[in-house]
Order: structure tokens, then sequence, then C-alpha cells
């Protein structure tokens, strides 16, 4: 790979000299043509208030247009897009075509200086993928880990989009590109509302990428099921990436909830093959809370956390507080906190002691 981009930037940078020459050497004609072809319009739109007929100026037009054509259509110009516009504008609108067409090569030559091309421009927000030894600090600065020592403060991603420099932003979006996680959703949504519009323009490119990869993978991964309707594995992994799709904070609510109700399906699809799964089990539960349906994720979290199964006990007590069953909710907390030190996160042991009743928290 590194061979072929080796050998197509060695190609194209012997042929762009000479298509940046014939470039700008198109646009100063043209750019000559139109500031000769802007009086000449004039005149023969003046010529109309002088006495003359409409059929002498219309001929006179059609003439200058001939002229224009033929310079405008030889081989050697036709893939210029300035001689062209200049041509049809002109035809169309007289004297304003060509001071437009002038306006708008002056208003492009102005912003080109300080523009960044496109090509690298799009190789900074996509670029090839490596192992990047960074890849834990971005980690942390995107996710503002709870787990980092104090002493090592790293600034986050929504801090960079709202204090940094215009290409810090840019780096903070191409860096949420290359290595997307749903952490990282607010800071993407964020930089779609930036002041600045190229900061926007990139911010809505990635998002654009982002959801083409999971349209792709949406479209494969429904393909393996339809060719395989009774493969449990397809059915889980078609699951599972609409359960991860509707967590990525990309979508808008109808989307993630289409996709947590495809994913709920599937999964209790996958559980009518494989019924002995907790860790689906799980996942099933939880889309059932997230959507709203307590009362049918409590008994299966409910067996869960019986069954030792951590995670459920938290999902379990989230669930029975959206029920209001706070008393069952003491007993499962107490029996939660009774675990030894370090089993629970630290953003939940104060919450199960509170609950529990026990030490500074009640």
């Amino acid at each position: 790979m590194t061979g072929d981009l080796r050998e197509r930037t060695g190609s194209e940078s012997m042929r762009t000299p000479s298509g940046i020459e014939a470039a700008g050497g198109h646009s100063l004609v043209t750019a000559a043509l139109a500031v000769l072809l802007t009086p000449v319009e004039c005149v023969l739109m003046a010529s109309l208030a002088w006495g003359y007929g409409l059929p002498a100026v219309l001929t006179g037009h059609l003439v200058i247009l001939t002229a224009v054509g033929v310079w405008v259509l030889r081989p050697a110009r036709r893939s210029a897009r300035h001689p062209l516009l200049l041509w049809l504008s002109t035809a169309v609108f007289g004297p304003l075509g060509s001071a437009g067409v002038l306006l708008a090569m002056t208003l492009e030559w102005h912003y080109a200086r300080r523009s960044t091309p496109v090509d690298q421009w799009h190789a900074m927000l996509f670029p090839p993928n490596q192992v990047d030894k960074h890849a834990e600090l971005w980690r942390r600065v995107g996710r503002r880990a709870s787990d980092r020592p104090a002493t090592k403060q790293v600034i986050p991603f929504l801090d960079i989009l709202a204090f940094g420099s215009i290409r810090q932003r840019q780096a903070v979006i191409a860096l949420i590109a290359q290595r997307f996680d749903p952490a990282f959703a607010p800071a993407l949504k964020a930089a779609l509302h930036d002041e600045h519009n190229v900061i926007r323009v990139q911010a809505a490119t990635a998002v654009a990428h982002l959801e083409n990869q999971l349209l792709e993978r949406t479209i494969a991964l429904e393909a393996a099921v339809r060719d395989a309707p009774e493969d449990a594995d397809a059915i889980l992994a078609l699951a599972t990436h609409y359960d991860d799709q509707a967590f990525t904070g990309l979508l808008d609510a109808a989307r993630e909830q289409t996709c947590r109700v495809k994913a709920a399906s599937l999964y209790e699809q996958y559980l009518g093959q494989r019924p002995d799964d907790p860790p689906v089990e799980l996942r099933l539960a939880r889309l059932q809370l997230r959507r709203g349906l307590a009362a049918e994720a409590t008994p299966r979290l409910r067996r869960l956390a019986e069954s030792g199964h951590l995670s459920a006990c938290l999902w379990l007590m989230e669930s029975l507080f959206a029920q209001k069953g706070y008393q069952e909710l003491r007993a499962v907390a107490s029996r939660f906190a009774d675990r030894p030190d370090g089993i629970m996160a630290t953003e939940v042991s104060g919450t199960v002691e509170l609950w529990a009743g026990r030490g500074d928290a009640a």
C-alpha cells in the first residue's frame, strides 16, 4: 500500500507542475477575456438605447459568442471550468455574466491562498490506519478516564473544541474520526455547532463518514443473516451491531429507538436458540430498560443478579428505581454493598452505599 502511494505521489508530482501551469494560464486568459467582454457587452446593451435595432444587437452578441466558443471548445480547454462558465454566463446574462465570472475568479483566488487543498484536508481527516503509540493518551483525552492519576492532567476534547485554535480543533475531529468511541459523540456534536464553518464542515464530514461505515457494516451483517437465517452467531453479530449503533450517540432519538427495537428482537431470536447465555441476557434486559420496559427487564435482571452477575445487580437497581420498588432496591443495594472493596466502580459506590444505608452516605 505504501509503495502504491509513493508511486501515485511520484507520478502526480511529475504531472502537477504542467497541470498547474496550464490551469493558471487558462485562468489568466479567461480573466482577461472577461475584462474585455464586460464593456463590449455593455456597449451592445447600450446600443439599443442609441437607436440600433434588436436584430443588429443580437447579431453582434452571437458573433462574440461564436468567437469565444471557438476558443473555449478547443480540446485543450474543454476540461477547464472557467472558460466554459464564462461562455455560458455571457450567452445568458450578457455583461452581468462576464462580470460575475470575473468576480467569482477573483474571490476564488483570494480565498484559495489561505485554504487547505481538498486532498490534503481529506488525508488529514481520514489518514491510513496505523498503529499509534499514543493511542492510550488519546483514549484518556476523549474519555477523561476516571482511573488516570490525578498528577497527570489531560485536557478533554470538549475543552479543546471550546478554547483551542482552529488547527487544534481540526486535529481533534481527525482523531475522533480515526478512533471513534461513543464517549467522543458529545465532542463531535459540539463541533457541528462551532463558530467556524471549516470546523462545522469537517465535523459533518466525519459524522457522514462514520454513518457510512455503520451502514456498510449493517448491509453486510443483514446479508449474512439472510443467507443463514438459523445461524445463531450471525444473528448475534447483527443484534450486537444494532445495539452498538444505538449507543454511538450520533443518531437521532427515532433512529436510536429503531436500532434498539431491532437489537432486542434479534437478541430474543438468538436466546431462543441459545437460552443459557448470561451476557446476551443482560444486553437484552438493558435494552428493555432503555426502551422504558422496566417491568419486562426486572425479572431477567433479578435472575441474573441472583446467579451472581455483578453488572446485573446495578441494572436491577436502576430498573427497580424506575418502578419505584424502593424496598427491594434497598435490599439489593445491601447485598451488593457487602462485596469486597474494589468490586464496585468509584462512580457508583456512593450511590450503592446510600441506598444500603451504610456509612457517611446515609
